[in-house]
């Protein structure tokens, strides 16, 4: 039998453990097909934050030399090695479940990925519109060195690394690299034609299929998809910073450019081409992950999110209205009289909303001090909160 050493669980392998539960419902067959789709997609943007804060965090740790081992009786060191063996099944099982499982159960019902070489004439005649109308015009190479400084590429956007042949001049055949931001604004999925059903193209696979055209002459020798996460654990020394709003700016900056923690690279990637990635991030190999297409499972929840395909989905629950508020009756007169308890999801959130949007109106609120555990790409609660300084309130968020 084993000797147990420490009676603490290591807190990094087990919140690992609780995102394979997350990864778990994407497995189950009894959730409809676009719900799995979520649940995968949860599980890609989970893992995410757990790279950019705690293994960002531990390998500051590893690097300082810190040896000192956590309750669970593990070093630093010890640590980032158990998270790689971990990481690398968990990663295994997510693109193991798309590409065999949820991938072919979408095609069956109508949502199918395309490939380049797949498309029939009106399809490529519809790509080709979209790329010279959106594509070719917005994104912009970088011819990149490796002898000089990297560009300065973005946390957790996807690029395109493409390499190319050497100058027919250059007596050392060395060849030449460029990047390609693939940036926030264009959409991950480009919508083409279909008989039925929603067919879609991969961005990254419509710029591969005319990268040529950003380097006319040149010959392309390989295009391959890539992004880095960077390390987002930047601690704010609050005792020594007279402006704590100053030093947060600083930090917010700062995680622009901190160190990469991992770079997920398309696994098909050449050597020559990964060992110049790799020195110009000044990545070691053990924080390289060589992925299958298509990368960052997160962006599947846009594809998830997509309307029709209502029999993929749970059935529609739509949350009740509290009695607790009255239809026109103020919410501060309700709660001057009595607390109000609201169950998510199952009651209405928008109380909670109106009453931070009548706060940020009302000329007898001074302050508002809020917490967030997280906020919503168009968040109304974050709107509400600039709203009230702009009317000269005094707000608080702590998120």
């Amino acid at each position: 039998m084993a000797r147990i050493t420490s009676k603490y669980f290591n807190r990094e392998l087990s919140w690992l453990e609780f995102n394979q539960r997350v990864l778990d419902e994407a497995s189950d067959p009894q959730i409809p097909a676009l719900e799995r789709l979520k649940f995968l997609a949860i599980s890609a943007s989970n893992l995410d934050e757990f790279f950019r804060v705690r293994v960002g965090s531990l390998q500051t740790l590893a690097s300082d030399g810190i040896v000192i081992a956590d309750p669970s009786g593990m070093q630093p060191l010890q640590q980032l090695a158990a998270i790689r063996r971990r990481v690398r099944q968990m990663t295994d099982d997510q693109y193991r479940l798309f590409r065999e499982e949820l991938e072919p159960a979408l095609s069956q019902a109508g949502i199918r990925r395309l490939r380049g070489n797949e498309l029939n004439a009106g399809q490529r005649r519809v790509l080709r519109q979209v790329f010279e109308s959106e594509l070719h015009a917005v994104l912009t190479p970088m011819a990149v060195d490796a002898e000089a400084d990297f560009p300065l590429l973005v946390n957790l956007m996807l690029n395109v690394a493409v390499r190319l042949a050497h100058r027919p001049d250059d007596p050392d055949k060395k060849p030449r690299y460029a990047m390609i931001p693939l940036g926030w604004n264009l959409s991950r999925f480009i919508t083409l034609p279909s008989d039925s059903g929603y067919g879609y193209l991969l961005l990254e696979d419509a710029v591969t299929h005319f990268v040529e055209q950003f380097f006319e002459g040149v010959p392309v020798l390989e295009c391959i998809p890539f992004r880095i996460t960077r390390n987002a654990d930047i601690s704010v020394e609050e005792d020594q910073s007279a402006d704590y709003l100053s030093e947060m700016k600083h930090v917010l900056d700062e995680r622009r450019s901190s160190h990469c923690v991992r770079l997920e690279v398309h696994d098909q990637a050449s050597p020559e081409l990964l060992t110049f990635l790799r020195r110009g991030l000044e990545v070691d190999a053990d924080s390289v992950y060589p992925l299958p297409s298509p990368l960052d499972l997160s962006a599947l929840m846009r594809l998830a999110d997509r309307p029709g395909f209502d029999h993929l989905r749970y059935d529609a629950w739509p949350p009740v209205q509290s009695p607790e508020f009255p239809p026109g009756q103020s919410l501060f007169e309700v709660l001057a009289n009595q607390d109000v308890l609201l169950q998510h999801p199952y009651e209405s959130f928008e109380p909670v909303v109106q009453l931070i949007q009548a706060a940020a109106e009302d000329p007898d609120v001074l302050a508002i001090k809020q917490i967030l555990y997280r906020t919503s790409r168009n968040s109304p609660i974050v709107a509400a909160l600039l709203r009230a300084a702009e009317r000269g309130k005094h707000v608080t968020a702590v998120v």
